[in-house]
């Protein structure tokens, strides 16, 4: 039987890897992401909780509520419900059953009784939640939750304030009026004005606190559940919810989609620059350069295609997580507002949370447990790199206040992340405390996953062995040979090969006993053997 034995780890080449997750994260986290998102306060989608912030995804909804009509009072007291409640209280009143709500007494036939919005009509008319639902105010003011009998001291002592404001107020004022109540009282005699004051007094100081304040509590708890079923179940909602998900969705794939296209494009770049300067180190030549350029593009080209799949993959990838981030954006609105760092770190973390979701329910390597939670929190841990490079990108964006700034600081927050990508991963591979982790979960293998993992890291050792080998050996440069593997696979016809063999031919100045690509040169030489 096989044993399951640990294979010898490659060197990591800590430069490479920190270059190439610097790279990915300019053009796609800090460099892209900035193009294409336009990251604001409150997200893109407007809801109640926000409006009431003066806070708009929109500038219809704001001109919406900018150009409300104005109060109008006699619309609010004389609603059909209004005048209704107010028939029913005088006919409880002559029957002596109708109660103060504020006091919890029974008007006496000869008290003054008003019926108050307990949520004033003016605060409803211009609740900008209210305006943003398209509910009628007039509706919402003279609902049956919001219309009690009072007596007419504290109806209009109350006016316009909400009635945490009135109670805070009758609380401030009650030694006041205790000591003024008293002082009357003393007196033997009352003129009509002191008497009228008196019984004004005695209203307010009869104000029962608790009672106010449950009412309000329970006519806006009313209040609010009206006006959020009303909007947040409104096709106006819907549609905003879905377009902006189908936009953030469409911009996030293209961003990951492009970021890694450039990436790619970069990389090939950057192999190439070293045998471009071989070759005309000694004897300049423009066309000599410009051919040297144009196998660069070609060779980039190339590239692209053969990872083709995998940019679709990362459009899908993006565009998926893209509409979750601005659906989840746009659900911690309606509680709180966001703030523009923190709508790009959902962005972000989504972004991770997908590819983790992806690798662990599909698998597509068929990892073992081990490494499949490994793998896991690789992902999760870069998503925290980010999210801690875009903290630092908002903190340098503040401090570097000059020419250039924000792209300094998108280069310190690309820097910062792959460094932090880079730490979490190696502490993930190598610390002590993880890899009993690992070699804890990897003991629920099967014998066919034991062999399996064997074989891969066999492979992988003799890839870098025959990589060394050939380096070393036949003094090839593996990256050339690859490019030139490239273009020759990718010809149509013998004469397009035939060209860019006798390029490379000339290229290493090979001799051969025949001109390359002549016909009868290779024909005389047959011949003369």
């Amino acid at each position: 039987m096989m044993r399951d034995k640990t294979m010898t780890k490659t060197k990591m080449d800590w430069c490479e890897a920190l270059h190439n997750t610097v790279v990915k994260s300019l053009v796609t986290s800090f460099g892209l992401d900035f193009l294409l998102f336009k990251d604001r306060v409150g997200g893109d989608v407007d809801t109640i909780h926000n409006a009431r912030k003066n806070i708009y995804a929109t500038d219809k909804e704001k001109q919406k509520y900018e150009n409300l009509e104005q109060y109008d009072s006699h619309a609010y007291h004389s609603h059909e419900n209004y005048i209704k409640a107010n028939r029913q209280g005088k006919k409880d009143h002559q029957a002596n059953i109708l109660k103060d709500a504020y006091t919890g007494e029974i008007f006496g036939q000869n008290d003054k009784k008003n019926l108050d919005h307990v949520i004033a009509a003016n605060e409803i008319h211009h609740d900008k939640g209210r305006v943003l639902a398209g509910l009628s105010g007039t509706d919402l003011a003279n609902d049956s939750s919001n219309l009690y009998f009072t007596n007419e001291t504290l109806n209009k002592s109350k006016k316009a304030s909400s009635m945490t404001e009135f109670v805070d107020k009758l609380k401030n004022e009650q030694a006041q009026t205790i000591q003024e109540i008293a002082e009357l009282k003393q007196k033997p005699l009352l003129t009509d004005q002191e008497k009228n004051r008196l019984k004004k007094l005695e209203n307010r100081e009869k104000a029962n606190f608790d009672k106010m304040l449950e009412i309000d509590k329970k006519a806006r708890a009313k209040y609010e559940r009206t006006v959020n079923i009303a909007y947040y179940t409104s096709s106006k909602f819907a549609i905003n919810v879905a377009g902006q998900s189908v936009i953030s969705g469409f911009k996030m794939g293209t961003r990951q989609m492009l970021g890694l296209i450039l990436a790619e494009a970069w990389f090939e770049l950057r192999d190439q620059f070293p045998a471009i300067y071989e070759n005309n180190k000694n004897k300049f030549s423009i066309s000599n350069f410009l051919v040297d350029v144009c196998d660069v593009f070609k060779a980039i080209w190339d590239r692209i295609k053969i990872k083709f799949c995998d940019f679709l993959n990362s459009f899908k990838d993006g565009a998926i997580s893209g509409a979750l981030s601005s659906v989840t954006t746009t659900i911690t609105n309606i509680f709180f507002t966001t703030q523009k760092t923190l709508g790009k770190m959902i962005r972000e973390m989504w972004g991770h949370i997908t590819q983790a979701i992806k690798l662990i329910f599909f698998n597509p390597n068929s990892l073992s447990l081990g490494e499949l939670v490994k793998e896991t929190c690789k992902i999760i841990s870069s998503g925290i790199s980010i999210i801690c490079g875009t903290l630092i990108y908002s903190s340098c964006a503040q401090l570097f206040s000059f020419p250039f700034g924000a792209e300094l600081s998108a280069f310190c927050s690309a820097v910062a992340t792959g460094i932090l990508t880079l730490a979490f991963n190696h502490y993930l591979e190598q610390g002590d405390l993880f890899k009993k982790i690992w070699a804890f979960l990897d003991r629920f293998k099967d014998n066919y996953q034991k062999t399996l993992c064997f074989f891969r890291e066999a492979n992988a050792e003799l890839d870098a062995y025959l990589k060394k080998f050939a380096e070393l050996e036949f003094n090839l440069n593996t990256q050339q040979l690859e490019t030139f593997t490239l273009h020759l696979t990718a010809t149509n016809n013998e004469l397009e090969r035939s060209f860019i063999l006798k390029e490379e031919i000339e290229r290493r100045k090979i001799e051969l006993p025949f001109e390359a690509a002549n016909m009868a040169s290779v024909v005389s030489w047959l011949e003369s053997l």
